[in-house]
Formats: structure tokens, C-alpha cells, sequence
């Protein structure tokens, strides 16, 4: 079925009185760009494919049942670009609020979608408390962006972005490491976000000054990395295809490249080591 999406969204400052139970939603994207997405939803009990084109307030969208063989036969494809959440659905005046519950690396994440019939009716929309601040143009508020980055940051010195270098030497994966400027302990390329940069060029650019590593970041992928009395870090993992023997922090910082559980070892960060050894995992499958 084929229609034309008219919605807004909000963020939600507390759960609405009388709201009760709610869908469990487990959604992956298959593909994407700037102007189309497709995804798979396990919706309850129910399974879909959907498309959806355009940006903004108004959006086409078509959306076909599909079986749950189908759903688990896709559901690989979506690896690294996926989300879950609990809906409610809420009455409000004529509108229905569907209020989603953010689960996993999302939580405590809370966002309402409103849809209308007519972009007249949503102008017209009066929100109620428990509903805060718009997030309809945001674009890091967007499902796609939330599978693959997580929950947005605030100022842009609240979180970090890091560089997984790895490359397969003899078949095994092995990861490069560096020190910090002080060498007194191993972690991984990481440093700020940049204004007019994403998060992925980022972390090659960081990759290339600490570690001397040149390559690309796997699409779709990404680790969240809280730290005790450190920054939330954004990993990437970055397949690296030339270790320069100059780079730009080489007096700085001491580089090694090991095998993966070398690798581990050398961190004495227990937080680190953890979300390492969990975005490994998923290289090797």
C-alpha cells in the first residue's frame, strides 16, 4: 500500500497519565540515502517492508506485508543499522500520539510521532504537556540516524569519536592500537567531533594523524562506549588498507598492530576493552 506520511515528531518529557503496555517494534534498514529509506519492522506479531521517500513534514510511503521467513531471511542485511522499542498509542483531542520507548543503547530515549491527514490539520496541532521540544527537521532525531549513531549528544564536547584500525594478517584479525601522548597507556585513535565533518570522516582523519592508518569505515557500523569519568564515545571500525611509516603524531605516540586478543590485553581500560571485544565479534561473523 502505497500513501503519503504527514507526521511530526517530539521529543517527550514524561510518560503521558494512563498510558499502559505498548508494541514491542524491531526495525533494521536495508538501504538508505539522504531522500529514501527501506527498511523491515517486526511490529507485535506482524512483519513489513517499507519504503519511504521524500524528507520533512511530508513523506510517500509504501508498505507491504511481508512473512516472518521473509523478515529473518533480511534481518542480516540490517546488521549495524537497527533499533527496538516499546509504542504506546495515546489519544489526544481527534490525533492519536504514539509514543516510543527507546530500548538497548537508545534508552532512556523518548520521542512521540503525531501523523495528520492534511498538512493544515498538523499546523494547526496544540501539543500537550507532556510533549517538549519539536524534532521533525532534526536529522540525528531521524530512525535511520538513531540505528546507526545512537542517541545525539549535546554540546559537541559531551562525547568523542574513535577509530577501530583492523586489518587480516595470515586470516587473523588484527587491530592497531596507540598510546596516548603520554604513553603511559594503550587505547585507540579518537578526538573531537568536527562542525562540517560526520562522524565517520572523523575517525579516518583521527586514524590517519594518531595512528598512521589510512582506509575507510564499514558502513552500518558502530559500537556506543560509555566510560566511567569519561566521555560517551562513537567507535568506528575502519578497514585499513596502508600503515604509513610517517604520520603526523608518530613522535607522540607509540603504534603496535596485534592479534585481536594481544590487542585486548595491551588496554587497561576495562569500558574500552568491553565495547572493543564487542564490535570484533561482529567482524568475525
Amino acid at each position: 500500500m502505497t500513501m503519503f506520511e504527514i507526521e511530526r515528531k517530539f521529543l517527550v518529557k514524561s510518560l503521558p497519565d494512563g498510558m499502559q503496555g505498548g508494541t514491542p517494534i524491531l526495525q533494521g534498514y536495508l538501504a538508505h540515502d539522504e531522500h529514501l529509506e527501506v527498511r523491515i519492522r517486526q511490529y507485535g506479531d506482524n512483519y513489513f517492508l517499507t519504503v519511504k521517500e521524500g524528507a520533512g513534514l511530508m513523506r510517500r510511503e509504501t508498505e507491504v506485508e511481508i512473512s516472518p521467513r521473509q523478515f529473518h531471511a533480511l534481518w542480516p542485511s540490517t546488521e549495524g543499522r537497527r533499533l527496538e522499542k516499546v509504542r504506546s498509542l495515546v489519544d489526544h483531542g481527534s490525533c492519536r500520539v504514539e509514543v516510543d520507548r527507546y530500548l538497548g543503547d537508545l534508552e532512556p530515549l523518548l520521542v512521540a510521532e503525531v501523523e495528520f491527514p492534511s498538512v493544515e490539520e498538523s499546523e494547526r496541532f496544540e501539543k500537550p504537556d507532556y510533549l517538549g521540544q519539536e524534532i521533525t527537521e532534526v536529522e540525528a532525531y531521524k530512525n535511520i540516524s538513531l540505528a546507526i549513531h545512537g542517541i545525539p549528544e549535546g554540546p559537541a564536547l559531551e562525547y568523542q569519536i574513535g577509530a577501530l584500525p583492523f586489518l587480516f594478517r595470515g586470516g587473523s584479525l588484527h587491530l592497531v592500537i596507540v598510546t596516548n601522548t603520554a604513553q603511559t597507556r594503550w587505547i585507540i585513535p579518537k578526538g573531537q567531533p568536527e562542525p562540517d565533518m560526520s562522524r565517520q570522516d572523523v575517525a579516518v582523519m583521527e586514524a590517519m594523524e594518531e595512528a598512521g592508518t589510512i582506509g575507510s569505515c564499514l558502513p552500518g557500523f558502530r559500537v556506543l562506549c560509555r566510560r566511567k569519568g569519561e566521555k560517551t564515545l562513537y567507535i568506528y571500525p575502519l578497514k585499513v588498507t596502508t600503515v604509513l611509516k610517517k604520520w603526523p603524531e608518530m613522535d607522540w605516540r607509540k603504534r603496535a598492530v596485534l592479534p585481536v586478543h594481544k590487542a585486548l590485553k595491551m588496554i587497561s581500560d576495562p569500558d574500552l576493552s568491553q565495547c572493543i571485544q564487542r564490535l570484533t565479534s561482529r567482524l568475525l561473523t
